[in-house]
């Protein structure tokens, strides 16, 4: 067989990949948009973002179709690899801002990738206000989640703004060379032949299993067995439609915003009432929600959550890799009627709860399943969500792209068929939030963020800056009571 055919893509990487090609409502991009304290020096910014691209051969493997597209694409190492193809820079124009820059992160986003070369690409933006600059990655989610995202930026960037002499080597470029159709194909009836046969010998040693089981203890036996076919009913279940009255539509299209907060003040809200960050994370989309419902003179008392249960560090994860580790929790959240403290108590019993499904660890045999789901089928299930949200960890400490300080970093992620995805992640004593609405579903984005920042307040106590990055910043208040709005908090989000 030839060696250079790479290795197909499983379980929930493949299902990503089929969907986001086969749909565009389920069209599934990652951009992480840093802002750096000036503009980093070109050559020296290409020089870090090859040595990342060696670090994760991922980023230099393109796709490969077997024939009767019947089988996921294998990734194998592009012999015609460009990083020029994939990194660009380019200046906004004088007027330019936050809002042109979201703008700019919103069409890379939208345009689809060339699926016959690696799944990402880079800009860095220059010429924003106070000589600060952008750099925008944007990632094909079938190859990074949102924690794989942030093990790739501790390869990209630095801990100081001179090079450090004791960084280490990155590995050779791999070797790649062209090969054929009859090659894939042949190497992915390879993999289904291997893969049957697994399958059949883990069928084999299960049944074995099950029967000394009955001999030994047949009450837990069966019960443990049951409790795994229920489990998998309620995981792969296809809810009838969204709950929300209100985000009804499903397009194509989405917008940007984002705003931040002190990571201290959501991190003591949690830690204070015996909760974790996530928790009140959560609880704050929650009171969010319900305000934005209120707001359009409804009262919905659940909406439909998905939540990213992280795999990594559970057996047989591929939390090395750029890849996904991830499986997703999806349960009505109660969102109206409730205290703070409430929202925290029902956000933290429903991750738990799904914590403990035990097919909840099947994340990816369940995909592969998929494969034989018909996609229009797939998105409608996905539809049928009304909020995505996504709460990732990230370096507490200042980091540097090519001698420049990164001082922000906002994660943007498709709505991937839910009418908003929030998502977190933290850096530097600061919590970032991305949100991506559907336009057809959230037609007012800027009311929208108004009243999440209200539910991040309500949870932390501390007023959450506005949307507008450029805009005149939250002042500390002297009296000890936290922080104090400028005048121009109340005005209008992205």
């Amino acid at each position: 067989m030839n060696d250079f055919v790479g290795t197909q893509m499983r379980g929930w990487d493949a299902a990503t990949f089929r969907t986001a090609s086969g749909d565009p409502t389920m069209r599934s991009t990652v951009v992480a948009l840093a802002v750096l304290d000036g503009t980093p020096q070109w050559d020296r910014l290409r020089a870090r973002v090859e040595r990342l691209t060696l670090f994760v051969p991922t980023l230099r493997m393109r796709p490969l179709y077997g024939a009767f597209g019947l089988t996921a694409p294998r990734l194998a190492a592009d012999p015609d690899f460009d990083l020029d193809v994939h990194l660009r820079r380019y200046r906004l124009p004088s007027d330019g801002g936050w809002q042109v820059l979201l703008d700019d992160a919103r069409r890379m986003s939208l345009t689809d990738f060339d699926h016959n070369r690696p799944l990402w690409e880079a800009a860095l933006v220059e010429g924003l206000p106070d000589g600060q600059s952008a750099f925008l990655l944007k990632l094909h989610h079938s190859i990074a989640d949102g924690q794989a995202t942030v093990m790739m930026g501790l390869s990209l960037f630095e801990f100081g703004a001179e090079p450090d002499a004791n960084e280490a080597e990155p590995p050779p470029a791999p070797e790649a060379e062209s090969v054929g159709l009859r090659d894939v194909t042949y190497a992915n009836l390879a993999d289904t032949l291997r893969r049957g046969t697994d399958l059949a010998v883990s069928t084999v040693r299960g049944s074995i299993d099950l029967a000394k089981g009955t001999v030994t203890d047949a009450r837990a036996t069966w019960g443990r067995a049951w409790d795994t076919v229920t489990s998998i009913g309620r995981v792969a279940s296809v809810p009838d439609g969204p709950l929300s009255p209100v985000m009804v539509g499903r397009g194509t299209t989405y917008r940007f915003a984002a705003f931040d907060l002190p990571f201290t003040g959501i991190r003591k809200a949690a830690k204070d009432k015996g909760f974790s960050v996530n928790d009140a994370f959560l609880a704050a989309i929650a009171l969010g929600m319900d305000a934005y419902h209120r707001r359009h003179g409804v009262v919905v008392e659940e909406l439909r959550m998905n939540v990213p249960i992280s795999l990594r560090g559970d057996a047989g994860d591929r939390s090395g890799q750029a890849s996904n580790a991830v499986s997703i929790a999806r349960f009505p959240l109660p969102v109206a009627g409730l205290t703070t403290v409430e929202h925290m108590e029902s956000a933290h019993a429903l991750v738990e709860h799904w914590r403990e499904e035990p097919a909840i660890r099947l994340a990816d045999p369940l995909a592969e399943v998929s494969w034989f789901v018909p996609v229009p089928m797939l998105a409608q299930a996905a539809q049928a969500s009304d909020v995505t949200t996504s709460n990732v960890p990230g370096p507490p400490i200042p980091l540097y792209l090519a001698g420049v300080r990164m001082i922000a970093v906002y994660p943007l992620v498709a709505t991937i068929g839910a009418a908003v995805n929030i998502t977190m992640v933290t850096y530097d004593a600061t919590a970032y939030i991305g949100i991506s609405a559907d336009d057809r579903a959230v037609t007012d984005l800027a009311d929208l963020v108004d009243d999440l920042r209200a539910g991040f307040t309500e949870v932390t106590g501390i007023p959450v800056g506005p949307a507008d990055r450029y805009a005149e910043p939250v002042t500390p208040d002297v009296s000890g009571g936290g922080d104090t709005p400028s005048a121009d908090l109340a005005g209008p989000g992205v």
